[in-house]
């Protein structure tokens, strides 16, 4: 059998922090290397959605009246971030870097692990752990334990961990139980990224009824989509409250 190419191992999910201007330029600065080597890639900061500038905009708003928008938002983020790492993208890349790892990132890995996906590490930074080594159970989830603090080395890196998968015969994931209906409405909410950035866009974080709009908007997808979201998350209370009272004005 040959060899596994970038496009066997493509998308790359590029996980890792996205809260500061210097991670986003360092994830950005990741997705172009390996876009340059032939990959494709998905970017959760661009290519999905960035939770930390709608927190910043809703704080605009009435924190009662948008409590169901941000729960809803949470809920997608969720699901579309585990659709890409167990069925729409192919491989990852961690980034560790930081002062700790990324908490959210180091699930997804922990998720691409168990699918069985090819992962690799990157790290610049000299934290770590203790005694100079890392957290056993972040650096377990790649096959061979090392990582990767070259950018430019991420490439042959994923090549190279695409084809011990592929030697090591592993079986492709199929999810089953929970993980199959939240694998279902990421899939949904992927399909539909595109309306979803077009609300997110529209919205002017100085003009509270540009806000409240958007909120209203997602609001509606949000009752278009509960019964995929009971599926996946059959204890969590359904959020139905609207974001005006009848008979308000508030627009």
């Amino acid at each position: 059998m040959a060899a596994p190419t970038a496009a066997d191992l493509s998308p790359v999910y590029i996980s890792g922090p996205m809260f500061s201007i210097a991670d986003k330029w360092q994830q950005r600065a990741i997705k172009h290397t390996l876009m340059n080597a032939g990959f494709s890639t998905y970017l959760p900061q661009h290519d999905g959605i960035e939770v930390g500038s709608l927190m910043a905009s809703v704080n605009q708003a009435n924190t009662s009246q948008v409590a169901p928008v941000i729960m809803f938002v949470r809920t997608i983020v969720f699901a579309m971030d585990m659709f890409q790492v167990l069925a729409g993208c192919k491989s990852l890349v961690l980034n560790m870097d930081g002062r700790v790892p990324d908490e959210g990132s180091v699930s997804e890995t922990a998720a691409a692990f168990t699918a069985g996906q090819p992962i690799v590490i990157y790290k610049t930074t000299p934290i770590s752990m203790l005694g100079g080594e890392d957290n056993p159970m972040i650096s377990g989830l790649s096959m061979n334990w090392l990582t990767v603090n070259n950018e430019n080395d991420l490439p042959a890196a994923l090549l190279a961990a695409g084809l011990a998968v592929q030697n090591a015969g592993f079986k492709p994931f199929t999810p089953g139980g929970q993980v199959s209906a939240v694998v279902k409405l990421g899939a949904t909410v992927w399909e539909n990224i595109g309306t979803i950035h077009g609300i997110l866009k529209s919205v002017n974080p100085q003009d509270p009824n540009s806000v409240m709009k958007a909120m209203e908007e997602l609001l509606e997808l949000q009752g278009l989509w509960q019964p995929l979201i009971s599926a996946a998350f059959p204890d969590a209370p359904v959020l139905q409250a609207p974001l005006f009272p009848p008979g308000t004005n508030n627009r």
